[in-house]
Formats: structure tokens, sequence, C-alpha cells
């Protein structure tokens, strides 16, 4: 592959730092359009308002400069026109050549650019455009010819495999003394991932990802290992001799690389870290055990919304593993139908007659015993099972409703997610048809601490149900978000009160003074009010005085298996 010598091409004209700053910013543009790749490297302005900023020096090396990377150069630099954005309207540039000087001395600075524009002017790039336009050419080369070694991207770090092998070898390598030395073992993850792919694009993704790689080596002191796991998680090994406090600084330190936000071309996009960190020995000797600890600690921060940072405990470790077997055991549960229901009362206030009761999901783990409903509803939730246990639970409760002699109601709780996916009102259709329940009888109860998803998305999902002649309650009032909201916006037929109002009643005057004030917005809603978790005769005074129409709770009755529910409810 041969390229034209240096003399070969047009003389360089006399530019103004404006005219040679607009070709260079010019030319970066192609090549960002021609690789899709590059923004992470080049699009970046320093505080002197430079076009450009880079920590990248020394000599292109030698063994990068193969017949692959001349090709690859040819291919970029092949004659097109490129129209520049809104603010370089005026230069539409063709870039019709490039030289390389093969003396090794120069090799930086052996790139020279020709463009036809402003009157056939030729720019001689500057070092800086010179080597952001290697790293360019370098993306469209097959792997194997990715040779810079100086440039630290995710393809560059150990993967997965390797980054396991390298922890065997690190404790290995920790034992040997007579008193094992000390190490950090960290994982960390970009919390907000999915977000960022949603709405920016998986390509400004990988540019946080990688612009993450550089920080974190910029950061990590000598001789600590960075490996990448795949997706948004990267695994870092401290020096051996690295205290617990040594480690929990270099924590901190990673959390705080979040506080300057990652250029993504004229904007910048923030990003959160969340981390779990371990340590060698004092919390496991073993590498595997090591890295459970890692990760449980990780999943503990995540839970409670990232951007935190947890060292690995043994209550954190056991619930990791609880959740972690739960939902294995949960989906072969909903596999064997080893799920069950029991059915809480519901009695009308003024009559204090049973008008329905409520169907409620429990499960009996083997070796565990019953586990708490809101344990295993959020490991379906995070699972992706949960519309499995819904249907389970909606077709039983309504096949069993149809063993009433008494015309009850039948309440049953269903995930929002139904809502989002526009499936609810296909699957209560398809259940009254299988089941014959009539749908006057059928209430569908949604949790308010659930997201609802599109406001027009689920009010015409809900307004399906309801032509049905299918009430809908909302649930688990006041203990969610957007309650006023909610009310306003969607076709209900009941809110049902969460226990948490029914502590302090009589004994708070403001208590009272909210819990008469929702009964009245209900009255003026025309919608119904069902209270649960009432255990005492003044709840149960205090709401048939200001008009509650429905309680429920242990003072009227206890919930009971199905098996254990009489053909005739009175």
């Amino acid at each position: 592959m041969s390229f034209p010598a240096k003399n070969s091409l047009a003389e360089t004209n006399s530019l103004t730092s404006e005219q040679q700053k607009n070709i260079e910013k010019s030319f970066l543009r192609i090549v960002i359009q021609t690789t899709g790749h590059s923004a992470a490297f080049i699009l970046r302005k320093n505080p002197e308002g430079h076009f450009l900023e880079t920590s990248r020096t020394g000599k292109i090396p030698p063994e990068l400069i193969t017949d692959s990377f001349l090709k690859a150069l040819t291919d970029l630099t092949s004659p097109k026109t490129t129209q520049i954005g809104s603010d370089w309207s005026s230069l539409a540039l063709p870039l019709t050549s490039a030289a390389f000087s093969s003396d090794e001395d120069k090799l930086p600075y052996g790139f020279v650019i020709a463009f036809s524009a402003l009157g056939n002017t030729v720019s001689a790039c500057t070092p800086e455009v010179i080597n952001d336009i290697v790293l360019c050419a370098q993306e469209i080369l097959p792997p194997t010819n990715s040779l810079v070694s100086n440039i630290v991207n995710r393809a560059a770090l150990p993967g997965r495999t390797e980054s396991y092998s390298a922890l065997e070898t690190m404790t290995a390598q920790a034992k040997k003394n007579e008193k094992p030395v000390n190490f950090g073992l960290i994982k960390l993850n970009l919390s907000n991932l999915t977000l960022i792919n949603e709405r920016h694009g998986w390509e400004n993704a990988d540019i946080i990802l990688d612009e993450v790689v550089q920080r974190l080596k910029q950061l990590l002191p000598d001789e600590s290992f960075l490996g990448y796991l795949g997706g948004s998680h990267f695994m870092i090994m401290t020096p051996l001799g690295y205290s617990a406090i040594n480690t929990k600084s270099l924590v901190n330190s990673i959390l705080r690389l979040t506080v300057t936000p990652i250029s993504i071309g004229a904007g910048q996009l923030p990003f959160t870290l969340s981390v779990g960190w371990a340590m060698f020995p004092a919390d496991n000797q073993n590498a595997e055990e090591l890295l459970l600890e890692a990760r449980a600690a990780l999943a503990e921060s995540n839970r409670f919304g990232g951007g935190h940072d947890y060292r690995a405990t043994k209550e954190i470790t056991t619930r990791f593993q609880t959740f972690s077997s739960l939902e294995q055991d949960l989906s072969r549960a909903v596999k064997h139908d080893a799920l069950f229901l029991t059915w809480m009362p519901i009695v009308e206030t003024a009559s204090q007659h049973i008008i329905g009761h409520e169907a409620l999901l429990r499960w009996n783990r083997p070796g565990f015993g019953e586990v708490a409903p809101e344990l295993f509803i959020q490991c379906a939730e995070e699972a992706g099972i949960i519309e499995q246990l819904d249907g389970w639970s909606l077709r039983t409760a309504c096949k069993e409703a149809t063993r009433w002699r008494n015309d009850l109601r039948v309440c049953v709780n269903v995930s929002p997610v139904w809502l989002v996916n526009e499936r609810l009102s296909s699957l209560v259709a398809e259940v009254l048809k299988e089941t014959g329940l009539a749908p006057e009888r059928l209430q569908i109860e949604l949790s308010e601490c659930s997201p609802f998803g599109p406001p027009a998305i689920a009010h015409k999902e809900m307004a399906r149900v309801r032509a049905m002649g299918v009430r809908i309650a909302l649930d688990d009032f006041g203990r969610g978000y957007a309650s006023l909201e909610r009310l306003s916006n969607f076709p209900l037929d009941q809110i049902k009160l969460d226990r948490s109002f029914m502590q302090g009643l009589g004994e708070n005057m403001r208590v009272d003074d909210i819990m008469r004030a929702v009964l009245r917005l209900t009255r003026s809603l025309n919608i119904t009010c069902c209270a649960k978790g009432i255990e005492t005769e003044y709840q149960m005074a205090f709401l048939d005085t200001y008009g509650c129409e429905e309680v429920q709770g242990y003072l009227l009755g206890a919930p009971v298996r199905d098996r254990e529910i009489p053909p005739q409810i009175d």
C-alpha cells in the first residue's frame, strides 16, 4: 500500500488560526460520522476553550503501520463530501488525500491531511489531531490489528473468565505468607445504564462505559487489577497489602468519579456508580466465596437505589443467597402449582355482613415454611415472573368463587405491569370466559405502590376492564405516590386505605382529620372506600361514623385457606 509523498501534496497556504480550527473541526466531524465510535476520544473541550484535549502522547507504535491499517486510512480518506452541522454550514469539505511519513522519528507528525476547502487550502494537522485520527482508524480495523497499547477501553480489559482467574491467583499469592496478606475486592456497576440506553442510545452508553474505564485507570493505584465482567459491571482488586481503611478510601474516590458528568457531543450526561466490596482474608479466604461476598454487597447497594457502597457482612450475604435461591424455588413453585390462596373477609360497615373476600396469594416454601408475601412478590417482579403469579391467582380465585352459593364479591390483586403491557383486559376476559364467573362479582385491585406506566395507556386499559362490568380498586392508598393524581386520572370504583392509616386513629388529631378528609373526598368522587387493618372497636366505630363503606382486618376475621371456606358463606 503506498501513499503520496509529502512533497507531492499541494503547498500549504497561509491560514488564519480560525480557519485552521474550522478545518480541524470539520475533519474530526467527518471522522466521527465515518467510524461512529470516536466521540469519546475527540469531542472534548478543555478549560481554555480549545477544541481538543488529550493526554495521549508519544509515538505511534511502528507495529500499527500495517497494510490493513493503511487500507483503513485509505478507505477513511477516500473522496467524499460531508455536510457539516449548522455551525459549520459554510464548510462542506471533500477529504481528498492523506500522506504518511516513514521517518520513525516523526511518526506522530507524519500525517498531513489535505482538504479542498476555502480555495483549495491544505492544512497540516497538529499531533493531538493526528493521534485522534489514528484512534478513529484503529476502531474500523479488525480486532487483531488494534495494537495501540496506550488506549484502554472495555475491549482491552480482562473479561469475566480472566478476572475470576486473576482472583484465584491473587488469593493463592496472598496465602503464601505465614499470615495472609490483605487485599480488597471491589465490584461496581453503572447504576443507570438501562435508562441511558433507552434515552440516549447504546452508542452513548458505550461512550460512558469507556469513559468510566479511563477514569478508573487514572484513579487506581499501581498494581491494581481492573476487569470488565460484561454489561455495566467491573471488578477491581487492590494491590496486596491494602488495608480495609485504604480500600474504603479507594471506594470513596471511585464514587466521587460521578461528580463530573461525561461529555457527549455538545451535552453532558450524569451517571451513577454502585459499589460492593469485601476484604481478603477478613471477609473470606476462598476466592469464590469472596466474590460472592462482593456480589452480595453490590446487590445491597443496588437495592437501595444505587450511588452507594456496602462492605460485605454475614447478614448481607445470607440475605443475598436466600433471595437468589428464593427466585429459583419460586419459579419451580409456579410450574408445579405449589402456591395457594387465603381469603380475607370484607365486611359492610353499616350492616356488618360479609359482602366479599379478598384472595391473598401465599407460598409455603419447602424446607423454609411460609414466605412473607412482600418478599416473594418483590422477587417475582424482579425475576419477571409476576405475570405468571397473577394469572394463577386470578384463575384460581375466580374458579373458587363459582363454588360459593352466595354471589359475594371476589377481590384479586394484580400487578400494574398488566396495564403497561395492555394485557389486563384480555386476561380478565379470558378468565371470566373460562370460569363462568359473573363480571360484576370480580374486583381487580392495583397497588398504588407500583408504577402504572404511561397514563393514557393505563386509563384505556382500565376503561376496557370496567366496560366488562368488572370493578377496579386502587389498593394501598396513601402508602405509595401520586395518590391524588391517580384519583383524578383513572376510572376507579374504590380506594382501599393502607393499614398505616389505622395507626394513630383516635390517638393523633391530625390522623383523624386526614381520615375524615379522605372519606369526604371519596364521597365527592362517587367512589367507595374500604379500610384495611381494622383491629379495634374504636377504629370500627370511627369509620362507621364518618361513612367508610367497607372494612377488613383481624377484628372481623383472619384469612383462611381456600379449602377451609364452606360452600355456604354468610
